[in-house]
């Protein structure tokens, strides 16, 4: 069923608003308001004759002000007493606002990976999760995490820090890779991507990947493969490109080998940690991620 209103507002209707323009002003979507509602008595709209839900400024402001205590780390059940103890004066509601974004989570991301807290990490994921789609949180909280992190010069266990958080987002790709999986077509070809060397990739690594998606069906291959099973693989899959991501400190790295499996196009690149220029040599595709990104958008896009 719908939530939009089908009668004509009423006049004391007219600053009432239906749950997909909450959404869209608020970044919550509407399954985790009606959950909010049922569960925890976060916000109680009003309804029409017919049980459609309609929010208030003083619902949305609630809604608002749910937002910034959840990424502070209070729980929902705390939250929900918060704000009952506390009425919100009325405020104006725009109708429009910009696309949420996952900075207020960063800096809990942040602190997990310097305390190795994995319990801290999925809680600080899990609130994250109910208020932004994960491609954001991939993007804009966990990789933007690492890359902080990765600039930061000194902390104890550091090297252990960013191999643990990498290994997480890692995962967390692959996971968001499968949900955007469709079927390999002419507009949508296979496309691998891996390291030769077993290691941790980096934030701007993370971020070309996340930037290919919408080239592709991207799959990560398994780092357990060896180099003839991992051919295999590429083989079997046919894929019709091979991304291949060299270490970005490693000072001479190998001389690209011709792909000797039919009509896949083999790719290698190392990202520089600055946002250097762009690089071509021996097949061999080097510099900063703003200069990378958009010549393998185009290789593939052209496929």
């Amino acid at each position: 069923m719908s939530d939009f209103p089908q009668e004509t507002a009423s006049p004391s209707a007219e600053h009432l608003f239906p749950i997909r323009a909450v959404a869209q002003m608020t970044g919550v979507n509407p399954i985790t308001l009606r959950a909010w509602e049922r569960r925890y008595g976060l916000i109680n709209p009003t309804r029409t004759e017919s049980g459609h839900r309609l929010y208030s400024a003083g619902d949305i402001q609630a809604i608002r002000q749910a937002q910034t205590l959840s990424a502070q780390g209070v729980a929902l059940p705390q939250i929900a007493q918060i704000l009952q103890r506390t009425p919100l004066p009325p405020v104006a509601i725009e109708p429009a606002e910009p696309p949420p974004t996952a900075s207020p989570w960063v800096e809990r991301f942040k602190k997990a990976a310097l305390n190795l807290d994995p319990l801290a990490l999925r809680q600080t994921e899990q609130d994250a999760l109910m208020w932004l789609p994960p491609h954001t949180v991939l993007a804009d909280g966990l990789i933007a995490a690492l890359s902080a992190l990765e600039q930061r010069d000194a902390w104890p266990d550091r090297d252990l820090g960013l191999v643990w958080l990498a290994q997480h987002i890692r995962h967390r790709l692959e996971w968001w890779l499968l949900l955007q999986a469709r079927r390999p077509d002419a507009q949508h070809p296979l496309i691998l991507i891996d390291s030769p060397a077993v290691r941790a990739w980096t934030a701007a690594e993370f971020s070309l990947v996340l930037g290919l998606a919408r080239q592709g069906t991207v799959k990560l291959l398994p780092t357990v493969l060896d180099e003839a099973q991992r051919q295999r693989l590429v083989t079997r899959w046919q894929a019709v490109h091979w991304l291949r991501l060299i270490a970005p400190d490693q000072a001479s790295p190998p001389a690209p080998a011709q792909f000797l499996c039919g009509t896949t196009r083999l790719h290698w690149c190392q990202l520089d940690a600055a946002d250097t220029e762009l690089r071509q040599a021996n097949g061999l595709i080097q510099g900063g991620l703003t200069a990378c990104l958009p010549l393998f958008q185009q290789a593939f896009r052209s496929h």
